[in-house]
């Protein structure tokens, strides 16, 4: 597996690679994971994880590329891959995200060994909001040719949502006999667990949740204005929000919608956040465009919450049954969608159990490791 990322690390690329490499080993398969010189310690494994040599002058681990990360980072991943496969001869290469696939793509002019393109996104609906020092229409034309034309490197494509597929098709002109589908699982029992009850300063008050990072794709402007139209209906309303990065960049937002008594950080990580998200009366996803399924989606279904998502990232949900779902990307209809469910609170109610019921009958990591292992078989059984 090519991880061009920190690894691990607590964000939806770094998760899956690390799930699917958790399940895959666990059903009897020896599996490398290659990575960067960035990511989190950890007590034990049960795969094989490489790291290129440390670079102390890269320390970047939010989401998104740089031109250091793809013109010495990538390159060192590259040789690390090419050092390893003489060494082990590995039988599938599995690069997650377009840059691993860009990163193992080398291999493919003295080898022939089967390389899977592992799509979580689509860089089109995503490259714009990183900075590239670009126009914005220039990057998003770079990422749809990114997106046309690389992936036909791979021998066959994995995505994520049925959004990526089409357009993979349709557009890269990828056969739709050599893709598949597998979205995200989750550790469904640690976050459907009992979780403690809501601790509220009072009947009246809101809570409404938000877990990730603060990347421009998120949506994070458009939620605070959301709480700021709120606030007046709903005077003790608080947006907490699970994250380790920092709301620097928009304290001026907060401080211009007056919302400095309603906003709350609080650090997280994979044990604490079922029992963050449980604290929640509403759940917020305001990502309002994107190919693939966010991982926190999954992770608020999971808990059984209610949860508001914009259209263009609420692929898994269905409106009125299992989320409510928001069209454009518009901060009035998206407190529109909260109030609603605050109006009609037996309503919400249902919603959250349907949509935890879904995910305990629709996702697991082991079910993925088993889809997986699948395309494997028959990828190696054609060559």
């Amino acid at each position: 597996m090519i991880a061009a990322c920190p690894f691990p690390y607590p964000r939806g690329t770094p998760i899956r690679i690390f799930r699917m490499a958790e399940a895959l080993a666990e059903l009897g398969h020896e599996i490398h994971v290659i990575t960067y010189h960035l990511g989190q310690k950890v007590e034990s494994i049960n795969f094989n994880l490489h790291r290129i040599p440390n670079l102390n002058f890269y320390k970047k681990v939010n989401p998104g590329p740089s031109y250091l990360k793809l013109m010495v980072v990538d390159p060192m991943l590259t040789y690390k891959i090419i050092k390893l496969h003489r060494i082990y001869n590995f039988d599938v290469f599995h690069a997650h995200h377009i840059e691993g696939l860009m990163a193992v793509w080398p291999v493919r002019f003295y080898d022939k060994t089967p390389i899977i393109y592992d799509a979580h996104t689509l860089l089109g609906t995503e490259l714009h909001h990183y900075n590239l020092y670009l126009k914005k229409r220039t990057k998003k034309r770079i990422g749809h040719f990114l997106d046309t034309c690389i992936p036909r490197i791979a021998d066959y494509v994995i995505c994520v949502s049925d959004q990526i597929h089409s357009q993979l098709v349709q557009d890269a002109n990828i056969s739709p006999d050599v893709i598949s589908i597998i979205s995200n699982g989750i550790e469904f029992n640690h976050f459907s667990k009992n979780h403690p009850s809501k601790d509220t300063d009072g009947k009246d008050e809101v809570i409404l949740g938000f877990s990730g990072n603060f990347s421009e794709y998120q949506g994070i402007d458009i939620m605070l204005e959301a709480v700021g139209l709120l606030k007046e209906s709903f005077p003790k309303i608080k947006l907490h929000i699970y994250s380790n990065d920092s709301l620097k960049k928009y304290r001026p937002l907060i401080d211009k919608l007056t919302l400095n008594n309603h906003v709350c950080i609080f650090p997280t990580n994979f044990q604490v956040l079922p029992d963050q998200l449980s604290n929640a009366d509403i759940l917020l996803n305001p990502r309002f465009d994107g190919a693939g399924v966010p991982l926190k989606l999954i992770n608020y279904m999971a808990v059984g919450k209610p949860t508001v998502s914009f259209s263009g990232s609420a692929h898994i949900m269905q409106h009125g049954k299992t989320g409510w779902i928001v069209h454009g990307n518009n901060p009035q209809q998206f407190a529109d969608g909260i109030r609603h469910l605050l109006a009609n609170k037996q309503f919400a109610k249902n919603i959250g159990q349907n949509a935890k019921n879904y995910i305990r009958q629709n996702y697991s990591w082991l079910s993925r490791g088993r889809d997986v292992i699948r395309i494997y078989e028959k990828i190696l059984n054609k060559n």
